[in-house]
């Protein structure tokens, strides 16, 4: 009954923190939210006079090319690759492209992000010197993402316009282009739904990206590239099997497509990224970089000269001496307070593991529980075996990319743990049928339980001490799939321990019931 009582919290707290794993890599208020932003005017000729910042989500670099609107961009202009930034989900490097601040530091980690961003973005820059700023977008979260400062209420957005329905995007992306608006974002989300339901490698996934083309070419087509400037990128592409959010190759490039007024079009760039776009484009505009930014100027891309070059690569400089210098020093803060918890959480799971010992010690002594070897090499191996092995083997890898549909780690975990649990409840109650007695079969199966819980308890425990939210630093990809995939076990095991437990107690009662007098 004690087991039976532990498995079941087990369970319980497991399946919480399973649960909350993906929303508590957000952090609300991250350091640089706190600090005012470093906006620094530079003193350099506005080069365009209405800018298109294009956002074509999950689509990859190396899917990009054969689309007739996008290489006739290309041939007009700058065919380059940018990267994205870890983790490689979509509202994260939505906050990279239009704020220039990295996951890492924007607080922004997941696509179950939902508070408004308190970081100077793009949109903030274009308001404060009197532009008007327009969003199309199939999307609704990402005028939701941007709120603007002095209106908190208020998408930062002059002129949001969210169509979800076929058609939507072409008929609102026509009328922003038809308006004033100086800066204009727009969102086309098809290509990463398919993505997440066929992969890159499906005929599917090539189809979306034609259907895309198509319609940025009737939505941007009539756009004076002689005026006007088209930015085109992704925020992050897809495995070949469908899926994204770790650093995979594949994953991370993504294309940047630059064309109009104010391209250099001879400029070679290896090393953009997406953060980098922000100040691009505000450059493009005559605009200081967004104050929070931790990008930087593509100067060669643009029709610069020298001297204004150096203006905005010194101005550059200036702010990220600052915004690097405060993500590093609440980085190094939440890693001494990280080390100071990390004893005593230690201490914790240390005593915690003495009083399992304990415990079992007590229980062998008093006969309730049996470690009998033989039939816990069949039963406690049929989950751990089966369970990493099916995350390892049909679940791609050990990376966050390995999730096709959705950003919940834990969720995913979910299939692979009920056939786990089945197969070890399987194993567990054929390998009691050699004993004999009623009562060696119940304290064999405690003894079961008390080597489950232990195994998946104390890695999740260490797990706990070392990984402590809140997330100041994301774990690195093996981690973010490890993390929760061990939460996932103990919740799993616990459940089946606790069946287990519940059909040797009835079967103990019903055979003790049916014994003769």
């Amino acid at each position: 009954m004690l087991l039976l009582v532990l498995s079941s919290l087990g369970a319980v707290q497991a399946g919480k923190a399973g649960k909350d794993f993906t929303t508590d890599l957000d952090l609300k208020t991250p350091a640089l939210a706190k600090a005012p932003p470093i906006v620094l005017s530079v003193e350099t000729p506005r080069l365009s006079r209405r800018v298109f910042v294009v956002i074509v989500d999950g689509l990859r670099a190396d899917r990009s090319y054969e689309l007739p609107f996008l290489d006739e961009l290309r041939r007009d202009g700058l065919d380059l690759e940018a990267r994205s930034h870890y983790p490689t989900w979509s509202r994260p490097n939505y906050v990279s492209i239009l704020a220039g601040v990295t996951p890492m530091a924007s607080g922004v980690r997941t696509n179950y992000h939902v508070t408004p961003v308190g970081l100077d973005s793009l949109m903030d820059r274009a308001r404060a010197a009197g532009m008007h700023t327009a969003t199309a977008t199939d999307y609704a979260m990402l005028p939701e993402l941007f709120r603007a400062p002095d209106l908190p209420v208020r998408s930062a957005f002059d002129d949001a316009r969210y169509t979800p329905w076929p058609g939507g995007f072409v008929e609102a992306g026509r009328d922003l282009v038809a308006s004033n608006a100086e800066l204009v974002v727009m969102l086309l989300s098809p290509v990463d739904i398919t993505g997440h339901e066929r992969g890159a490698d499906a005929p599917e996934y090539r189809a979306a990206t034609e259907r895309a083309d198509r319609a940025l070419a009737k939505v941007l087509g009539d756009v004076d590239l002689s005026l006007d400037t088209i930015v085109v990128v992704a925020d992050h592409g897809h495995t070949g099997p469908g899926g994204h959010g770790g650093v995979e190759p594949e994953v991370l490039a993504v294309p940047l497509v630059m064309a109009g007024a104010g391209i250099a079009r001879e400029a070679t760039i290896h090393d953009a990224r997406l953060i980098d776009i922000a100040p691009t484009v505000a450059a493009l505009l005559g605009l200081p970089a967004p104050g929070h930014g931790l990008g930087a100027t593509l100067v060669d891309a643009l029709a610069l000269t020298p001297a204004q070059r150096t203006a905005r690569v010194a101005a550059d400089r200036q702010r990220l001496s600052i915004t690097e210098s405060t993500v590093a020093l609440a980085e190094a803060r939440a890693e001494l307070a990280q080390l100071d918890d990390r004893a005593l959480r230690l201490g914790i799971v240390a005593s915690g593991a003495a009083i399992a010992i304990m415990v079992a010690v007590l229980l062998l002594r008093r006969r309730a529980m049996r470690l009998d070897l033989r039939v816990l090499s069949v039963s406690v191996p049929a989950f751990f075996g089966i369970y990493f092995v099916l995350i390892g083997t049909i679940g791609q890898r050990f990376s966050p990319s390995l999730v096709p549909a959705q950003g919940d780690i834990a969720r995913a975990m979910l299939p692979y743990a009920a056939i786990g649990m089945v197969a070890q409840l399987a194993a567990s109650l054929w390998a009691l049928r050699s004993h004999r007695t009623l009562a060696a079969r119940l304290a064999a199966a405690n003894g079961i339980a008390w080597v489950c819980l232990v195994l998946t308890m104390v890695p999740a425990g260490l797990l706990w001490a070392y990984f402590p939210p809140p997330y100041v630093v994301v774990p690195s990809p093996f981690w973010l799939v490890v993390i929760p995939a061990v939460q996932v076990a103990v919740a799993g095991t616990a459940i089946n321990v606790a069946l287990m437990l519940v059909i040797e107690v009835i079967v103990f009662a019903a055979r003790a019931w049916q014994r003769p007098a």
